[in-house]
């Protein structure tokens, strides 16, 4: 009997976690960007843009605000006189690197504090962002914050799916570590959709460069050196590598193609070991600057 019993309460897991996965996709209920940060995403495109007024509308959320000049105080950006104002802190940033400071901001309110589950697939998004921009740089892509906020994004659809139930995604993860296999095949066989087409969905929504959509939709395919995105490929390369550090969630990816390796300059041994080496010091040196408030 306690057997059937635990068996039903798996079954309901999974199947809340399924029409909770129909609703949003089926009736549009995706997370809406808060309403600064989708203010701040549409002034960064318009070439005439005002760093003034800029900076007064992101003085209207205290917690954006914050982490603005935190980041902007922060040794990477070496200031011999720390920004004090918001104007200031935007100065040192630059446009590109706010533009994915807001849209971590606004993706950290999908995690679940205390979830153990969510705090890991966030640790592993920001790792999968910091190997981005350190791969970006050996591919010779000129664009690192484009790369950064590509990894940062590459699982958001998963972090949608951990608030459908994290109980339910957690016993997911364990069965993946009992039988390998890939989490999209595991996610589609549970819940008839997987978290590659969820994010799609998402970052579509939140009108995000149409490259960073198109690389999280593809980083677990076949299809990830196809139409010339050098992102979707170098991602792979990415999430591979974090992985390979002990900054993976769930299960270990897919080799990635040879070619993405070699783009990266990571095809043998000896100069992975490298790149793995670097991304682990960028992961000690900032991830608590973007650890979750």
């Amino acid at each position: 009997m306690a057997s059937n019993m635990m068996s039903d309460t798996a079954a309901s897991g999974e199947q809340n976690v399924r029409n909770y996965y129909r609703e949003v996709l089926d009736n549009n209920k995706l997370p809406s960007l808060p309403v600064v940060a989708s203010k701040v995403l549409e002034m960064i495109q318009d070439p005439g843009i005002s760093i003034q007024k800029l900076s007064r509308l992101l003085a209207d959320d205290v917690g954006l605000s914050a982490r603005v000049l935190t980041v902007s105080r922060s040794p990477q950006y070496a200031q011999r006189n720390l920004p004090t104002t918001l104007l200031g802190a935007v100065q040192v940033l630059g446009l590109r690197t706010l533009r994915s400071i807001v849209v971590m901001q606004a993706t950290q309110s999908l995690c679940i504090k205390g979830n153990e589950t969510s705090e890991r697939l966030w640790r592993h998004s920001l790792a999968v962002a910091l190997a981005m921009r350190v791969l970006c740089e050996r591919a010779g892509v000129r664009d690192g914050e484009q790369g950064f906020l590509t990894g940062l994004m590459h699982d958001v659809g998963q972090m949608i799916l951990v608030q459908g139930d994290p109980a339910a995604y957690a016993k997911l993860g364990r069965e993946i570590q009992q039988a390998p296999c890939a989490i999209v095949d595991k996610e589609q066989a549970s819940y008839g959709l997987d978290h590659t087409l969820m994010g799609f969905t998402l970052l579509n929504s939140w009108n995000l460069d149409s490259q960073i959509a198109q690389a999280a939709l593809n980083h677990h395919s076949d299809l990830q050196m196809d139409g010339g995105n050098k992102l979707s490929a170098i991602l792979t390369v990415a999430d591979y590598l974090c992985s390979k550090c002990g900054l993976g969630f769930f299960t270990e990816p897919a080799s990635p193609a040879a070619e993405a390796l070699a783009m990266c300059q990571c095809a043998d041994d000896g100069s992975m070991s490298q790149v793995i080496e670097e991304i682990q010091e960028a992961y000690q040196a900032e991830s608590e600057l973007f650890k979750p408030a």
